[in-house]
C-alpha cells in the first residue's frame, strides 16, 4: 500500500487541476469550478474531464483523466456519488495524489451513501491519495487564484484570515461576512464529511502556512480529539472556533447533511482550554473575534477609553470593568494638552476620556496619539459617533473631516490597539468599515470583548 503525502503544498499549490465533470453544458454545475479559475484567475493549468472530452469555457477538454498528456497535481471530481470510486482508479493510474470531492450522496445518505464511502476510503488508502470532502465545497488559496467550489464566486484578494468549516454554507457566508466588513481570507477549506483529511490535518498545515495568521474553525464535531490537543497545543497563532452540534436537535440534523457525529461537549471543551483555543458562541463573535487579530497586539490590562458621548463612556467602562480591565489614571501634564483643545471647561477630563465637548477632528485625533503614547496604556476602546445624514457645519464645521484612517495610522505608529466602535447610520458603518484596513466595530460591546479576548491570548502567547 502507498503511503500518502503529507505535505500539503501541492494540494493549495498544484501547477495543474482536472476538473471532472465540468462540461459546455449551460446547466452543468461543474462549469462553474471552470469559472471560478478563470474569474480568480488561476495560475496554473486546467484540464476540464467529460465523457465528450468537450471544450468548457474556452479551454480544451478530454474524455479522461488519463487523456491528459501532462502532469496533474489536483483532481477535482463533481460527478454522481456512485462515478466517484471509478473516477480515483482513474487518478491512481495518472499518479495524482489529491483530490478535491465536492459530490453529495455518500454517508449523509444512508446505506448505500455509507458503503461508498467506505469504498473510496480504502481505495484513497490503497493508492495512497489524499482527498478532501466529499459533500463540501472543498478549498480555495486566494494568494495562487485556486477557487474550487461548485458556485460561483466573485474574486478577492488574500488576507490573512484561513477558514475551516465543516458546512460549505457556512463557510461561504463567513467569506462574504469578511468581504463585507473590509477583511478578506487567505485560504478557505470546506472539508464536508471529512471521509479523509479533517480539520486537524487542515489545522497542522495552516498552522505552518506564512499567510494564514488566524485560523477561523466552523466545527459540528472534532474527529480526534486527542490528536486536535497535541496539534493545537503547538501553533502559535490565534484559533477562534464555532463548535455547533452541541444539542439532540444539532445532532439529528447536523447527520443528515454532514455525516457529522456528536460529540461530548465538555469533552471538548476541556480540549480548547487546554490547547488556548478560543471558543466562541455566535457565528458574529467567531468574525469579529477573528477580525481583532489583525491589530496590534494588547500587551497587557492597562487600557483607556476615548468616547465621544458621555453615555457610551459609561456603559463602556461598566463593560470594561467586568472584564477585568484596569484603568490608569492619566498624568496632569498630558491632561493640560488635550484640555487645550477642548471648547469650553464643562467636562472633566480623565480616563474613561470624555471627549464630547470637542468639536474638532484634528483635536480628537491629537487626543487620541496623546493616550497611546503614554507608556502606562496598553490598549484603546475608541467610541465615535458619526451622524450620516446631516452636514457638520457652523460650531460643529471641525467635526466634518473623517478621523478613522488616521485611528489607523496611530496604532501603526504605537503597535498597540484600537478597538473601534462606531455609533452611525446601518449604510454609513458599512462602507467606513469596507474602506478601513483595520476592523470597525459596531458597538462598544463587541469592540471591548474583542480587547478582552485579545489580551487574554497574548498572556499565553507573548508578541
Amino acid at each position: 500500500m502507498s503511503q500518502p503525502e503529507t505535505n500539503l503544498d501541492r494540494m493549495f499549490y498544484p501547477e495543474s487541476v482536472a476538473v471532472v465533470g465540468a462540461s459546455s453544458g449551460p446547466d452543468n454545475t461543474g462549469r462553474n469550478i471552470v469559472q471560478n479559475l478563470i474569474t480568480w484567475k488561476y495560475r496554473g493549468k486546467v484540464f476540464p474531464v467529460n465523457p465528450r472530452g468537450e471544450e468548457v469555457l474556452g479551454i480544451k477538454g478530454y474524455a479522461s483523466i488519463e487523456e491528459i498528456p501532462e502532469v496533474v497535481d489536483l483532481a477535482v471530481v463533481f460527478v454522481p456519488a456512485r462515478a466517484v470510486p471509478d473516477i480515483m482508479d482513474q487518478c491512481a493510474k495518472k499518479e495524482i495524489s489529491y483530490m478535491a470531492i465536492p459530490s453529495g450522496g455518500f454517508g449523509e445518505f444512508g446505506e448505500s451513501g455509507e458503503e461508498l464511502t467506505r469504498v473510496i476510503k480504502e481505495k484513497a488508502r490503497e493508492y495512497g491519495i489524499r482527498f478532501v470532502g466529499p459533500n463540501g465545497l472543498t478549498i480555495i488559496n486566494a494568494e495562487n487564484g485556486l477557487c474550487l467550489p461548485f458556485v460561483t464566486l466573485k474574486k478577492r484578494r488574500a488576507g490573512m484570515i484561513s477558514i475551516i468549516s465543516q458546512s460549505g454554507g457556512v463557510g461561504i457566508s463567513l467569506v462574504t461576512f469578511l468581504d463585507d466588513s473590509g477583511s478578506t481570507f487567505n485560504k478557505f477549506i470546506s472539508v464536508g464529511n471529512k471521509v479523509d483529511m479533517d480539520e486537524v490535518d487542515f489545522l497542522e498545515y495552516l498552522g505552518k502556512d506564512p499567510g494564514t495568521r488566524v485560523i477561523c474553525m466552523f466545527l459540528e464535531s472534532v474527529a480526534r480529539g486527542r490528536r486536535f490537543l497535541e496539534v493545537a497545543g503547538t501553533l502559535d497563532k490565534p484559533v477562534v472556533v464555532y463548535k455547533a452540534n452541541t444539542t439532540e436537535v444539532g445532532a439529528r440534523t447536523a447527520a443528515s447533511h454532514t455525516a457529522a457525529l456528536a460529540n461530548d461537549d465538555t469533552v471538548i471543551e476541556g480540549v480548547f482550554e487546554q490547547t488556548g483555543v478560543i471558543r466562541v458562541g455566535t457565528v458574529r463573535e467567531l468574525m469579529d473575534i477573528a477580525r481583532a487579530f489583525s491589530l496590534p497586539p494588547m500587551r497587557g490590562n492597562n487600557i483607556a477609553i476615548v468616547s465621544q458621548a458621555g453615555g457610551y463612556t459609561v456603559l463602556t467602562a461598566d463593560r470594561a470593568y467586568d472584564q477585568g480591565f484596569s484603568f490608569p489614571q492619566f498624568g496632569s501634564e498630558m491632561l493640560e494638552s488635550i484640555r487645550e483643545h477642548v471648547r469650553s471647561d464643562v467636562i472633566s477630563l480623565g480616563n474613561p476620556l470624555d471627549l464630547g465637548d470637542v468639536l474638532s477632528s484634528d483635536a480628537i485625533v491629537y487626543a487620541l496619539d496623546k493616550v497611546l503614547a503614554q507608556d502606562y496604556v496598553d490598549g484603546v476602546v475608541a467610541v465615535f459617533l458619526r451622524r450620516a445624514d446631516s452636514k457638520y457645519e457652523g460650531a460643529y464645521s471641525g467635526l466634518s473631516r473623517e478621523v478613522y484612517a488616521d485611528v489607523g495610522e496611530i496604532m501603526k505608529k504605537y503597535d498597540k490597539p484600537v478597538v473601534l466602535a462606531l455609533i452611525t447610520a446601518c449604510r454609513y458603518f458599512r462602507d467606513v468599515q469596507s474602506r478601513m484596513d483595520f476592523p470597525v466595530f459596531d458597538s462598544p460591546e463587541v469592540a471591548v470583548e474583542a480587547l478582552a479576548v485579545m489580551r487574554d491570548y497574548y498572556r499565553g502567547h507573548p508578541a
